[in-house]
Formats: structure tokens, sequence, C-alpha cells
């Protein structure tokens, strides 16, 4: 179930490094998250482990087994953890869903989020859904939020760089104007976007770029693989969007639980004999 084979210990450091990057913006305890494209909880389990962080987290995810484990998981242990499960279409990870991504809203109320994180969430979608995603960040976040995201990018002047042989994702595809992939049969594997068309996008969502870090993927120097991207909703945005129509949140968190115990089975129910050990072995701290 685990990205890249990745053990407790690589699980904690990746989530420990995710973490970091939204306390650098200044998350506290007692702030909130939405975490767009949560997976198997590695922010969550950052977050925990590094904070003590206390305050309301939201995770949701196309995958339903990694929604399920979270939500089986974590949730009992720390009930301010909430995931949920979005049947969204993604031609590469889920193209059956039932969602369109291109109209999708977040399962989270407008105006009311400090901090949503969105980690090799863009990496994977293509210009009308990142354009949404874009969008619905700004819903979210309450005036002065903060969006800490990660992208390719590229410019003319590091085009001949990201389609280096270096790169980790050699961008040699063109699909349009704007944006470039590395991989002919599956272009969602890793996607790139001009970093001026993006700076318009989020502009045109009303977001304020506060700062573009390069990564390492393309073999140069930087602190994160991917390109770090902070967005910031302004102050003085004080609008409250209504909510698109959709499923509740308590609907989708109950469709999540059910596929955990549908699939797994057995499994899943040893696993959750031992939820409380497994969480405090993993996090290092007990629920309050």
């Amino acid at each position: 179930m685990r990205f890249m084979r990745e053990d407790d210990e690589r699980l904690i450091a990746v989530g420990d490094e995710l973490a970091r990057l939204l306390v650098e913006q200044g998350l506290t305890a007692d702030g909130s998250v939405l975490d767009v494209g949560s997976g198997y909880g590695r922010l969550a389990l950052g977050i925990l482990h590094s904070l003590d962080f206390q305050g309301p987290y939201l995770g949701f995810d196309i995958l339903p087994r990694h929604v399920a484990w979270c939500a089986q998981t974590i949730t009992p242990a720390f009930p301010t953890m909430r995931f949920a499960h979005l049947d969204i279409r993604n031609e590469r990870y889920n193209p059956a869903g039932m969602l369109d991504p291109a109209t999708v809203g977040f399962p989270a109320p407008s105006a009311r989020t400090g901090f949503c994180a969105l980690f090799s969430v863009f990496t994977h979608l293509h210009r009308p859904v990142v354009e949404r995603y874009l969008h619905e960040i700004h819903r979210v976040l309450e005036p002065g939020g903060t969006a800490v995201t990660t992208w390719f990018l590229f410019d003319a002047a590091r085009l001949p760089t990201i389609t280096s042989s270096a790169a980790t994702y050699p961008m040699v595809h063109v699909l349009d104007e704007v944006s470039r992939y590395a991989d002919a049969d599956d272009p969602l594997q890793a996607i790139a976007y001009d970093e001026a068309a993006v700076r318009g996008w989020a502009v045109a969502a009303r977001l304020e770029v506060v700062s573009i870090d390069h990564g390492t993927w393309a073999g140069e120097p930087g602190r994160t693989f991917q390109d770090l991207v902070i967005l910031r909703r302004a102050v003085g945005d004080v609008e409250v969007e209504p909510m698109p129509p959709g499923p509740s949140l308590a609907m989708r968190a109950r469709a999540a639980a059910r596929h955990g115990r549908t699939r797994l089975g057995d499994a899943w129910r040893r696993l959750r004999r031992g939820v409380g050990r497994r969480v405090r072995a993993v996090t290092g701290r007990r629920a309050g």
C-alpha cells in the first residue's frame, strides 16, 4: 500500500519533512489543515509526530484503500484527524471514477481552512483540473490562509535541464504550449507546467504566489524533490463562496470505512485490534 516501499522509519521521516514545510509557513499545533491527496497519512503522521498537532485536520484522496487505513487506524486514536474518500476520475490512478475532476469541490467549508497541502498532486493532473483545484484552494482557505504545493515547473531557461537525461523525469514530450510530460504512454505519471502559466492560473484563482523554490528533480540543487510553490489568499479577501454541491463528508467517511472492512476482512480486523499500539509506535505519542 505504501509508495516506494517505505518502511516505518522512512514513512515518518517523509512525514516530518512535509510537516516542516507547513511549520515554516506558520502552522501551529492548533492550526487547521486540509490535505488534498492525503494518501496513507504521511503528512498526518508527520504533524502528529513533529508538532504534537491538536487542531482539525481533514485529508481526502481518490484511493479508497489508503483512506480506509487512515480512517480506521489514525482517527480512532486522534479524533480530530479525519479522512474522506472522493471518487474523482484520474486517467492514471482512478480511470473509472464517478466524479468529474474539472468540476469537483473539495469536501471542506468555505473560508475556514488555515493551511492547504497538495504534495505531488499537481504533478498528476491535466490543466483544467489544475485550474479547478486552484479555485477550490482559494474557496476553502480563510483570509490570509496558505497553500503549500509541489509541482514540476519549466521556463525557457530551464528547458535544457528538465529535458536532459539528468532529470528524474525528462519532460521530452509536448502536450501543448504550457504542458510537457515524461512518459509517452502515461502522461500523468509526471506532468510539468510552464511557470508563468502557473502564476497566471493562481492569479486568476485570486491567490498570491508567495514564493517558488525549484527542487532537485531536474538535477539542480534544492531542498525539496519537486518544485515548492507557496500560495496565499489575501488577508483582505473576505468573500465566502458557496460550497459546491455533493455528498456530505460524513457519507464519504462512512463509505471509506465500509470499503476498508469489505476489502481487507479478517486482516483488517486484526490490524484494528492493535490500532492504539500501532499509532503510538509510529507517532511516538499517546492520543489525548
